[in-house]
């Protein structure tokens, strides 16, 4: 009995039987359920407008006695560049991932496709208009956008410096240093890297010398003259060096007439990390929350049973966003200066459906209940200066992050944050 159990087994795998002979794995599909979701697909595909479909607003927000800020992480990686060109293919941009993908089970919302905005090009400044009206429209602050350098090297800069260029864009914006490699896994890993990231003696140095234009800006976010900045993964860094680049950073901004530099680490870390910040030994002066990061990637949130069909191919976990909203652990406190974030969606299989892709699906109701927790807890808990939300993220399409008007929710998203912040300053 127990040489058959080695050379043959019968297991469940994702509601689904799974024979092993001899170490080969044959899926005995429920065909019923595999029915059921073709029939599901052409179904979805032939429907025109959704049933969640929210248009947009005839009465813009007051954000006149609202002290909140919120503030949406943006993505530049809307244009071509010769590097991705070269690595993925001509004329790649993260449309290309975006509308290849695909429903992978049941009630998967894929692909998100834009409404209004459309497929843009951000290597030309005129959808940045249409952005500001409709950010402004529903009370968005301000835009946080991804900075990319390597030690003196940017990449995708060609949007922001547009926003500079601008001056009429007029929605305040300040700067998060994506300090990962830029690899074609989309991982920030060390696997088939395209552009390395170090940190060299002098970089603080020049990163303030690069980057100063931009906060001498008179749109820049600064708290008591102190331009805001994040460091996306403080931690890539080796300490000495880190600590050595941030005392750059503060000594470098002073030359420039500033009192200092705000500076923050992105709470990306594992729980048992917290202890670096918390004793403070980089002279961080906050840290901000990006979600799906500490509280799903690193900590195992409890993931979906799904009792449908799930595509054989698909290579991720699915979350139940639903019961880690209840826990509210969003609201627990912690022993130092944090900026709380929240997310719309979060759903990475357009990048890595194959590869270790996260799906962590919440609805328009879902979102402003967790805005609105967050929103009144930082009422509660900052300084007036310090009263800001951050949002991930204005238009990571590839990441299902995103609160521009898509054709199955429409505006949803950003009435559900128009209605968080009214309701919150009633």
């Amino acid at each position: 009995m127990k040489f058959l159990e080695k050379i043959f087994s019968l297991t469940r795998e994702r509601n689904q039987k799974v024979l092993t002979i001899f170490g080969l794995r044959i899926e005995l599909l429920n065909k019923k359920r595999k029915i059921k979701y073709l029939d599901w697909m052409l179904e979805k595909n032939a429907q025109k407008v959704s049933d969640d479909f929210i248009p947009m607003t005839d009465r813009p927000i007051n954000t006149k006695n609202i002290n909140t800020k919120l503030i949406a992480f943006y993505l530049p990686q809307f244009h071509s560049i010769p590097l991705n060109d070269k690595s993925f293919g001509i004329g790649f941009t993260e449309w290309t991932n975006v509308t290849k993908a695909i429903p992978h089970f049941i009630g998967h919302n894929q692909p998100h496709l834009p409404y209004d905005v459309g497929f843009y090009d951000l290597s030309k400044p005129d959808v940045m208009y249409r952005q500001i009206e409709l950010a402004k429209m529903y009370g968005i602050y301000g835009f946080c956008f991804h900075y990319y350098w390597f030690s003196g090297k940017r990449l995708l800069e060609k949007p922001i410096f547009n926003y500079l260029e601008n001056k009429d864009l007029d929605l305040p914006f300040c700067f998060c240093w994506a300090n990962e490699n830029w690899a074609k896994l989309w991982d920030g890993g060390n696997k088939e890297v395209i552009m390395e990231q170090k940190l060299e003696n002098d970089d603080g140095i020049k990163f303030i010398n690069d980057i100063i234009e931009f906060f001498k800006d008179d749109r820049y976010i600064k708290i008591n003259n102190k331009p805001l900045l994040i460091i996306y993964r403080a931690l890539l860094f080796d300490k000495d060096k880190l600590k050595k680049f941030i005392s750059q950073l503060k000594s470098e901004i002073k030359k420039h007439g500033f009192e200092d530099i705000y500076l923050c680490a992105g709470r990306i870390f594992n729980k048992e990390d917290e202890e670096i910040f918390i004793k403070n030994d980089y002279d961080f002066d906050a840290l901000v929350e990006f979600p799906p990061h500490y509280y799903f990637f690193q900590n195992k949130a409890q993931t979906k049973k799904m009792n449908v069909y799930v595509n054989s191919n698909f290579n991720g976990k699915i979350f139940d966003f639903g019961k880690w909203l209840k826990k509210k652990e969003y609201l627990e406190p912690v022993p130092y200066k944090v900026f709380k974030a929240v997310f719309p969606n979060w759903d990475n299989t357009a990048r890595k459906a194959y590869s270790n892709a996260y799906v962590l699906q919440s609805s328009p109701q879902e979102y402003k209940s967790w805005l609105t927790d967050v929103v009144n807890w930082t009422k509660i808990n900052q300084k007036p200066d310090e009263q800001f939300v951050f949002i991930n993220a204005w238009n990571e399409w590839g990441e299902g992050a995103h609160l521009e008007p898509s054709q199955k929710y429409g505006y949803a998203y950003l009435q559900a944050t128009k209605e968080s912040l009214e309701e919150n300053y009633e």
